[in-house]
């Protein structure tokens, strides 16, 4: 499977909106008012970037389950290409959702194939005025991963159970990510064994099964 033409539009946006400046703004009775808050100007930018991507010539799919993954399916010359979208701010450490963990853990052992999705990632900095886009990334998903402090992989835990996968700076420690596929669904193995969940599919038996369906599909570097 060739991603040449996400590649291509990876390029584009580096070279159109990599440092470019924007605001937020919000007006009530003709009163206008510049956001600085994190969450809205991630919110907005992150609504903006598929806006970007659908006026650039890329047919954005949206995914219709709720907690599915990935959340987008883009099609380009006929061809579909998994993808999610994503932002956040650049002078602190990720903390943006990867997946819900439970809805990923089920996709996955379903369609292996989906580990494959493309992660294009806005880098944002506050500005006095606004905000400032530092960087953009497309990235795979063991790129973006790594072995947390407490668990196997990164992740948010809600009620004594895994709720999302979370990142890792990986833009400033690239070298200690996952790397591979391979290590990624071990560390997703992993944590379901430390966090087993009732009627879901037995770690070692979701991993083999992965593993096997893995090794015969197109694989993405």
């Amino acid at each position: 499977m060739s991603l040449q033409p996400l590649e291509g539009l990876y390029k584009k946006a580096l070279e159109k909106i990599k440092g470019e400046r924007g605001t937020v703004v919000i007006t009530i009775g003709n009163i206008p008012k510049i956001s600085k808050s994190n969450d809205i100007i991630g919110n907005c930018v992150q609504e903006w970037i598929p806006q970007w991507l659908e006026d650039e010539g890329l047919t954005l799919e949206s995914n219709k389950k709720s907690q599915a993954f990935p959340d987008f399916t883009a099609v380009i010359d006929g061809k579909r290409y998994d993808m999610e979208v994503k932002c956040w701010n650049y002078n602190q450490s990720p903390a943006f959702d990867i997946a819900n963990f439970n809805g990923f853990y089920r996709e996955i052992f379903s369609n292996p194939a989906k580990l494959n999705a493309k992660y294009l990632i806005f880098g944002y900095s506050p500005t006095k005025h606004g905000f400032e886009i530092k960087d953009i990334f497309l990235k795979n998903l063991w790129d973006i991963t790594s072995v947390s402090r407490k668990y196997p992989v990164g992740l948010q835990v809600k009620q004594g159970q895994p709720y999302a996968i979370r990142p890792f700076p990986f833009h400033k420690l690239p070298g200690e990510a996952f790397g591979s596929a391979e290590k990624f669904i071990a560390a997703i193995r992993d944590t379901r064994t430390l966090f087993p969940l009732e009627g879901a599919i037995p770690p070692d038996e979701w991993y083999r099964v992965v593993s096997a369906k893995l090794a015969i599909f197109p694989r993405i570097n």
